[in-house]
């Protein structure tokens, strides 16, 4: 599966966005804008030179592509709003792509403190003339934290699912991802709805979009709801999942024909929540590692000093 960083995918929405508005042509707007691989792009534009649409070629060459926006360029296709859909993942993206580098300057300092501390940590070692012993006790913090970093990672990659149960334990984190899921349900239901897709394909795509077994439940309970000829809203439990204002705001939008932009404000809304609980993450998590570095880099600076003038005392 191809790589892509949420900086260049931004890039690529919002140009291949603004050619399409332009009236560029479908092959002539993949060739203008850059950002991804030139491999890519040709395989594109083949594909759709070939007769393919824009839903069968990007599923085919684009394999960066997170399910939520596979869904809704699907979706934008059929009702012809392409490229407000892909600006709107454009940017999407691009306010990923801002916390992204949010969380990586917010633990380098922690991870700087981190590498200090391995250094301090067997100092005794070399003050005793041993540097063999000394190197070897660097070795005991950082290999391991960085092997567990690089394991952590791979499994992350391989299996999201590994990667929610991780977020799920971990408070604040926890809320972000929960609300993450939400902003996601919410986007690709209203991106469906106001592009004419059924409504009960509309959720099963929202819930495959959103990956979360919190959701999916009361989620199929909804559909089966919508394939009885019910209202959605009919397939809630008393202790569903799904929080309370958006049921409501769901009912509400059923009953208006305003459904697409009751989603539309929802997702926005459980975006924000996300964003906040991130950005309070990326504050309280990195000073809680310093916390526990500098205590434990200080506990070892006072022991080195005490071993010191123990020995001072004693040769006196």
């Amino acid at each position: 599966m191809a790589r892509l960083s949420n900086k260049s995918a931004s890039s690529w929405f919002i140009g291949l966005s603004d050619a399409l508005k332009s009236g560029f042509s479908p092959i002539d707007s993949i060739g203008i804008v850059g950002a991804i691989p030139a491999k890519i792009r040709n395989r594109l534009a083949q594909r759709i030179e070939s007769g393919s649409s824009w839903t069968e070629a990007m599923d085919s060459e684009c394999s960066f592509l997170e399910p939520a926006e596979r869904f809704m360029i699907s979706a934008a296709e059929r009702s012809g709003d392409l490229p407000r859909t892909l600006k709107e993942l454009g940017d999407i993206r691009k306010e990923a792509a801002v916390f992204q580098s949010r969380i990586v300057l917010a633990t380098l300092y922690p991870l700087g403190i981190l590498h200090l501390g391995a250094l301090l940590f067997p100092v005794d070692y070399l003050v005793d003339g041993n540097p063999k012993a000394y190197v070897v006790g660097i070795g005991m913090v950082v290999v391991p934290f960085w092997i567990a970093f690089f394991v952590a990672r791979i499994l992350f990659r391989i299996s999201p699912r590994f990667k929610k149960i991780v977020q799920s334990v971990i408070p604040i984190i926890r809320g972000y991802s929960i609300n993450r899921d939400l902003a996601r349900f919410c986007r690709v239901l209203a991106s469906c709805v106001r592009s004419g897709v059924p409504l009960a394909q509309s959720w099963e795509w929202s819930l495959l979009a959103a990956d979360s077994s919190r959701l999916d439940k009361d989620g199929y309970r909804a559909i089966d709801s919508i394939n009885r000829g019910s209202p959605a809203s009919d397939g809630f439990s008393e202790k569903s999942r799904f929080p309370q204002e958006l049921i409501q705001q769901y009912a509400i939008g059923e009953k208006t024909g305003e459904l697409d932009v009751n989603m539309g404000r929802a997702a926005d809304l459980y975006a924000g929540v996300a964003k906040k609980k991130l950005f309070v993450a990326t504050l309280i998590y990195p000073q809680l590692l310093f916390l526990v570095i500098a205590v434990f880099v200080a506990l070892k600076v006072i022991g080195f000093y005490k071993g010191y003038f123990d020995n001072i005392m004693n040769l006196t």
